[in-house]
């Protein structure tokens, strides 16, 4: 579709509201809504909005030493018309997600779905084709007048009980996402009390970010109207299961569609690409901590033993380790479990692609499989005798493995990657200064 035709679906849909949006470094959604009398120069210039937006942390703070400030002047958000759904929750309402162009008409250096779309075409130049899907989890809560957040405490994982309690909400949701032309593979009820997991089906990266993304407005819309907060929040609570976002990344042979990561069975599960591509991944899977799990509330989820992964290792249907081999047939494909639905999904995807085809290059070695062990309760003694790294613990020390990776910092160059180091740094600063009720709790009476 192109922007003629999206001015025509928009008027066989009948809209009259169009939000558009972008996301920003924190993989927020942020939109315009536009009256019809605009629709016609939304789709052909864009819309404005202040480049100093993208500096600018969770908690609505400009960071001081960011590049784009209160005088660097705006950019415009691009309608794109392969990413438009009519809203079926909001009367008469399409939501149509945007590319960052510059005031000339030029692509803006600081757009995230771009720096994604230059990944791609690294390999499609060597005839290969990716696909993508994400498994997100997130959990649901009430919120008390007290302002307090409880779990919604729907059964045991995969139960039908947990299924019951919330039926409405999600064949609700199931039936947005259906109706908005987005195939949702499954939902279904999680670990823990109040958590849930949904899969789309995988597509290309860009198309597989944009669907993760409108999924996450659905889910969340839809569950305040049932008095409900989807949260995709990593670790909510200390007791309770913390919510992941998995991705499965394939490789296809662009002339036969074969997939180029099928190997020849358990002993050898990977093709000489896909061992590669996966050793990539886990030579950067520090840096990679730092975009795909980019708060300090991520590495409270990252813990051994916990059902997220915590050590650089890979093995066949191993949900204990950090990249797990899925499928070994066919389908075979790559399993990065290590982010979570705080990162934004192009910087997310972007690395990842960057860190895989970087294996490719240097025919990277993923190493010896771990295919029955939990390496998450290994010893200290046991890990070391594997030669098992661990993931960054904690968030400084991802961005500086992020910052100090000259593959990744490429592939999110030339601003992109250091603007975003300074969104995050300037919110660890907050945290860091922020002093919180564990604190009194301990300190303030024996002290």
């Amino acid at each position: 579709m192109d922007k003629q035709g999206l001015l025509q679906r928009l008027a066989d849909d009948g809209i009259e509201h169009l939000w558009v949006t972008y996301h920003d470094y924190n993989g927020r959604a942020c939109a315009k809504t536009l009256p019809k009398s605009k629709f016609e120069s939304a789709v052909e210039d864009g819309v404005v909005f202040a480049r100093a937006n993208l500096n600018f942390g969770v908690h609505d703070h400009n960071a001081p030493d960011g590049l784009w400030q209160a005088q660097t002047g705006d950019f415009l958000a691009l309608p794109d018309p392969e990413a438009y759904w009519k809203l079926p929750y909001h009367e008469n309402t399409a939501i149509v997600l945007s590319d960052m162009m510059t005031e000339g008409g030029d692509s803006f250096a600081g757009c995230p779905r771009q720096s994604l779309r230059q990944t791609v075409a690294r390999y499609a130049a060597r005839a290969m084709n990716v696909t993508a899907g994400l498994e997100a989890e997130f959990s649901l809560f009430r919120k008390t007048t007290a302002g307090e957040y409880t779990p919604s405490r729907a059964g045991g994982m995969f139960t039908v009980a947990g299924l019951n309690q919330f039926a409405d909400l999600l064949h609700e949701i199931v039936a947005a996402l259906e109706a908005m032309g987005l195939q949702v593979e499954q939902l279904g009820k999680e670990y823990g009390p109040s958590q849930f997991e949904f899969t789309l089906r995988y597509d290309n990266p860009l198309a597989a970010a944009d669907r993760y993304l409108i999924s996450k407005e659905v889910t969340r819309a839809l569950a305040l109207r049932h008095g409900l907060i989807a949260s995709y929040m990593p670790k909510p609570f200390t007791d309770l299961a913390g919510n992941g976002l998995h991705v499965h990344l394939a490789l296809w042979d662009s002339a036969t569609g074969d997939n180029l990561m099928t190997g020849g069975g358990l002993d050898n599960p990977l093709s000489g690409t896909g061992g590669q591509f996966m050793g990539g991944l886990m030579t950067r899977a520090p840096g990679i901590c730092g975009v795909g799990a980019p708060t300090v509330n991520s590495y409270k989820r990252l813990q051994p033993a916990s059902w997220a992964p915590a050590h650089i290792a890979w093995g066949v249907g191993n949900r204990g380790v950090l990249l797990r081999v899925p499928d070994i047939n066919q389908r075979c494909r790559v399993e990065y479990r290590g982010g979570d639905n705080t990162c934004n999904p192009y910087f997310f995807l972007t690395a990842l692609l960057a860190a895989g085809l970087d294996g490719i290059d240097t025919r990277a070695d993923p190493g010896a499989p771990f295919h029955e062990d939990d390496v998450g309760h290994f010893s200290e003694e046991e890990r070391l005798g594997h030669g098992i790294d661990y993931l960054p613990r904690t968030l400084p020390v991802a961005l500086d493995a992020l910052e100090n990776d000259e593959v990744l910092m490429s592939a999110l160059a030339p601003v992109i990657g250091k603007e975003f180091l300074k969104v995050k740094r300037l919110e660890l600063d907050a945290y860091n200064l922020t002093v919180h009720e564990w604190e009194r709790q301990m300190y303030l009476e024996v002290t």
